[in-house]
C-alpha cells in the first residue's frame, strides 16, 4: 500500500486548557508502519506577550480516551483505503510514550515537525501541549501508509 497519502486534521479548534493535553492521535494501521511526513498545530492567541506553550510530539503513547477521527485521503483518486485511525477531544489522556520533538512556541503562532517520523505497525504518534493559559489551537498529522 505504500504511497497512500492521508491527512488527519482536528475537527474543531479546541482549547489547550491549562494542564498538558493531548490535542491529537495518529494510529498505525495494526499491520502496516506509516511515515508521518508532517506533523503541524496552529494557535490562535490574541497577546503578543503571552508566554510561550510547550509542544510535544509522542510516539507510543498508550490507553486514553478520546473521540474517533477518521483520516482523509490526500489523493482522492487513489484506489487504496486508508487503514490509519485517529483519536481527538481527550477526555482521558493517554499515557507513557516517547518525545520526538519538543518545542516551546508563541501562542500566536504555529509550529511544524522537521522531518519524517515513522510509526510502526500498531502504535501512535501523538500531539500533546502544555500552555500557561488557554488557547485555542488546531492540529495536523500528514502521512504515508
Amino acid at each position: 500500500m505504500a504511497g497512500t497519502r492521508g491527512t488527519l486534521t482536528t475537527s474543531a479548534g479546541f482549547s489547550t486548557g491549562t494542564t498538558t493535553k493531548s490535542i491529537l492521535q495518529l494510529v498505525a494501521p495494526a499491520n502496516t508502519a506509516l511515515v508521518c511526513n508532517r506533523a503541524s498545530i496552529s494557535f490562535d492567541g490574541t497577546s503578543s506577550s503571552a508566554n510561550k506553550i510547550l509542544v510535544q510530539i509522542l510516539r507510543s503513547m498508550t490507553g486514553g480516551t478520546g473521540t474517533v477521527r477518521n483520516p482523509v485521503k490526500i489523493n482522492a483518486s487513489d484506489s487504496e483505503t486508508l487503514q490509519a485511525t485517529g483519536v481527538e477531544n481527550f477526555s482521558a489522556e493517554p499515557s507513557g510514550g516517547t518525545v520526538v520533538f519538543e518545542e516551546l512556541i508563541h501562542p500566536q503562532t504555529g509550529y511544524t515537525s522537521p522531518e519524517a517520523i515513522k510509526v510502526k505497525a500498531g502504535e501512535t504518534l501523538t500531539m500533546r501541549v502544555l500552555a500557561p493559559a488557554s488557547v485555542p489551537c488546531r492540529a495536523r498529522f500528514n502521512f504515508e501508509e
